[in-house]
C-alpha cells in the first residue's frame, strides 16, 4: 500500500476555490483520460532503465498531475502566514518533493503484473471523479508478507486554465492522499511554532536528503 501510495503521490486553497475556476469534465473524457493515462503508468514502470523510468515518471507526475494545486491545499491555511517570497519558496520545494518522493521506492518489479479496470465516473459540476480497481495480486502473490490486494483507487480529475485535464487529488482504500499530506505538513509546521521560515529550512532539508537518496541509487 505504502509503495502504491508512494507512487501516485508522486505521480502526485481549497477545494471550492480550484473548481470554481474549472471547466466541467465530461463522463467519456474522465474514462478516457484514467485510461490512457493508467496505461501510460504501466508501460512506464515496467521501463527496465531507471533513468529513463525517472524521466517519464517526472514528466507524467508534472504534466498529468496539478502540483500547483496540491502545494496550496496541502499548505492550506497556513498559506496567508507566508510572504510572497516564501510562498513562491514553498512552491518550488513542494516541486522538488513530489518528483524526488516516489524515487524513494523500489520501483524495480513487473509492472505486466499489475492490472486496472474502471468501474465507474461520477459527473460534477466542476471535476469528476474516477473509481478504478488496480489489481496486484498477481504482482505479490508469491511475495512474502505481502498480502495481495484489489486495491480501489479514485482520482479526482479537473481542467485546467489551458484546457489539460490532469489529477488534483488520489484516494487509495478511501483515503485521500492530499488530505493525508495536509495534516503531515500541518504537524511539521505545528511542531516549529508555526514559524514559516523554521518550516521551509526543515523542508528544504527534507527534499535535499531525498534527492541525495536518489542520487547516490542512480547507475553511473
Amino acid at each position: 500500500m505504502k509503495l502504491l501510495s508512494g507512487i501516485f503521490l508522486g505521480l502526485l486553497i481549497s477545494f471550492n476555490s480550484a473548481f470554481a475556476q474549472s471547466v466541467a469534465i465530461t463522463g467519456s473524457e474522465a474514462r478516457s483520460w484514467a485510461e490512457t493515462k493508467g496505461q501510460e503508468l504501466i508501460r512506464t514502470l515496467a521501463e527496465p532503465d531507471l533513468s529513463t523510468k525517472y524521466y517519464k515518471l517526472d514528466k507524467m507526475l508534472s504534466d498529468d498531475v496539478n502540483l500547483d494545486y496540491i502545494a496550496k491545499f496541502v499548505i492550506g491555511k497556513y498559506a496567508r502566514l507566508m510572504t510572497k517570497d516564501q510562498w513562491k519558496q514553498y512552491n518550488i520545494l513542494f516541486h522538488r518533493y513530489a518528483l524526488s518522493l516516489y524515487k524513494q521506492f523500489n520501483l524495480t518489479f513487473d509492472a505486466s503484473l499489475i492490472d486496472f479496470s474502471i468501474e465507474n465516473v461520477i459527473e460534477n459540476k466542476n471535476f469528476s471523479t474516477v473509481k478504478c480497481s488496480v489489481d496486484t495480486r498477481k504482482l505479490f502473490e508469491n511475495m512474502r508478507g505481502v498480502e495481495p490486494q484489489l486495491i480501489p483507487v479514485k482520482f479526482k480529475l479537473i481542467r485546467n486554465q489551458k484546457n489539460r485535464i490532469q489529477a488534483v487529488d488520489v484516494e487509495i482504500a478511501d483515503v485521500s492522499l492530499v488530505i493525508e499530506y495536509r495534516k503531515q505538513f500541518y504537524r511539521m509546521i505545528k511542531e516549529r511554532g508555526e514559524d514559516i521560515n523554521w518550516f521551509l529550512q526543515s523542508f528544504q532539508e527534507q527534499v535535499n536528503a531525498n534527492e541525495l537518496a536518489v542520487k547516490n541509487k542512480q547507475p553511473l
